[in-house]
């Protein structure tokens, strides 16, 4: 019996030291494709050598913001009858973890609820809350074990997602702040499944831009992985996304050791890649590239995968919708009222109107710089680009003073085009060389009856713009985040590019002349 028990003692010490041995492993991230996998084909290729190469000595990582930005994903999305694009493309080589993007919730519960049923790795999102049970909705971390060691992925995602996305398209989530997240789930990571590398997988950028809410704001940072980084103990590795720039360095935490940022950047542009050899008692040793994949030769299996999609999607582009007069460019808004973005007025007001609700006043803007659209039948491609993104309407409350505060920063915030909201309903006049706060002058409605400052007034936009986008919200008029909704009117159960196609459709032919209801003087 002793010898025995000597026996399992002496093989328990050799299988220990055996998993023990010191391993060098390799992750690699990808983050915000945005649905441009005709692109990817040359990153899947390398991806699907490295595998071959490495095995199960490579974890691959996707960071989300896969759901929106081409025609063949938004197509997808609205078709149940296949899988979707984008699980796909995770269950593809497959990815080992992935984290939600705010484009990714954008797309709607409906439509990432099924595409993650289909994912056949885990779907990360720490700080995003299931009001029912008061649990994370998404997985919270998993621990990926390789040759003996153990590698910890936290996923968290920018809360601001509350501050672009409406509440029917994350009915039933609550989105915490990012930095107290990350300080918990360490911890409860650490205390109990002792990892031997702790990686952070976020959805959210490097630094803030712009920091337009104070720092004890409940939703923190929009882009905080710089602040976690320096401030959180516990990460070795943090791969991000969001902001769109690609990097790869070492910081240092405020208990001394190193960390390592990696964003892959975006659309395809390549891989962020770390080297990390493990030995047990000891520190990782790790080493970060970002690695471009421009000019790569494609992987063809995975081309054919996404050809169809593409196919699907064309066909559905060819559809005619309405003739057009005359030629438009985005541009033109620069120089007053234009076509580009009277037609837009001219689909928000009636539309809402329809609902049985009048709307006053429209505010828009051109969503893309450098765009012309030809004169001739217009197809749903045009739709495209006349408005790319999936915003819905929204009718809200200002008085007439906000409304001029609105245009007032409107008009300095004029680059990039997409800030640049011109108004219908009223007629008003733009002094250029004068200062903020001081260019606008509005005469009348448009029906010349008095504008007046006192009055409140139902005004339509876009779901983006109503929810702070832009901050013509908050740092034109001065609302509070927190406070933005309660001046919500009403808001369409549909993405406005769909209501533009109906309402062309229906149109059958589109206007030659603006309304002209503002200029510059």
């Amino acid at each position: 019996m002793k010898t025995k028990l000597t026996l399992m003692i002496i093989m328990t010490a050799i299988l220990a030291s055996c998993s023990q041995k010191e391993t060098t492993i390799t992750l690699l991230e990808t983050t915000d494709t945005h649905g441009r996998y005709d692109e990817f084909a040359n990153d899947a290729l390398v991806i699907k050598q490295m595998k071959a190469e490495l095995g199960d000595r490579l974890i691959l990582l996707d960071n989300g913001d896969d759901l929106q930005g081409t025609v063949f994903q938004y197509c997808s999305n609205q078709d149940a009858s296949h899988p979707n694009l984008t699980s796909e493309f995770l269950n593809y080589f497959p990815y080992d973890v992935a984290t939600v993007g705010n484009h990714d919730i954008e797309a709607g519960r409906k439509v990432f609820d099924r595409v993650y049923s289909e994912t056949k790795m885990p779907v990360l999102a720490a700080n995003v809350i299931d009001e029912t049970t008061g649990e994370p909705y998404f997985t919270p971390y998993v621990i990926i074990e390789r040759e003996g060691y153990k590698v910890a992925v936290l996923g968290l995602l920018t809360p601001y997602v509350v501050t672009w996305v409406p509440d029917r398209l994350r009915p039933g989530l609550r989105f915490e702040q990012l930095e107290a997240a990350a300080e918990k789930w360490v911890k409860i990571i650490q205390e109990k499944e002792h990892p031997d590398l702790m990686v952070g997988l976020f959805h959210s950028g490097f630094e803030p831009q712009v920091q337009n809410l104070p720092e004890d704001h409940p939703l923190g940072r929009e882009n905080a992985t710089k602040w976690v980084t320096e401030n959180v103990p516990g990460f070795d590795i943090i791969f991000y996304g969001h902001d769109h720039r690609a990097r790869a360095e070492k910081l240092t935490c405020t208990d001394g050791n190193p960390v390592y940022v990696l964003n892959s950047g975006n659309r395809a542009q390549g891989l962020a890649k770390a080297e990390v050899t493990l030995k047990k008692g000891q520190k990782p040793k790790i080493s970060v590239e970002l690695m471009p994949t421009d000019g790569e030769a494609i992987d063809p299996d995975f081309a054919n995968m996404v050809q169809p999609y593409i196919d699907r999607a064309e066909a559905y582009q060819r559809r005619e919708v309405a003739e057009l007069p005359v030629s438009i460019s985005s541009d033109d808004v620069f120089n007053g009222p234009c076509l580009w973005v009277d037609e837009i007025h001219r689909c928000q007001m009636e539309t809402v109107e329809a609902e049985g609700i009048h709307a006053d006043i429209s505010v828009a803007a051109p969503l893309s710089s450098g765009k012309t659209i030809e004169a001739g039948m217009l197809t749903v491609s045009d739709f495209f680009t006349w408005y790319p993104f999936e915003n819905s309407l929204a009718v809200m409350a200002l008085t007439g003073k906000e409304v001029k505060a609105f245009l007032e920063y409107a008009y300095e915030m004029k680059s990039p085009i997409y800030n640049f909201d011109c108004a219908a309903g009223i007629m008003y006049e733009v002094t250029d060389k004068k200062t903020m706060g001081e260019r606008i002058h509005i005469l009348s409605m448009a029906d010349g009856t008095p504008f007046d400052m006192e009055k409140t007034y139902n005004v339509v936009m876009n779901s983006y713009r109503s929810m702070g986008g832009g901050n013509h919200l908050i740092n034109g008029i001065g609302w509070a985040q927190e406070d933005i909704k309660n001046h919500v009117v009403w808001q369409s159960d549909r993405d406005l590019r769909s209501i533009f196609i109906d309402w062309a459709t229906k149109k059958g032919t589109l206007d030659s002349e603006p309304l002209n209801h503002w200029r510059i003087k």
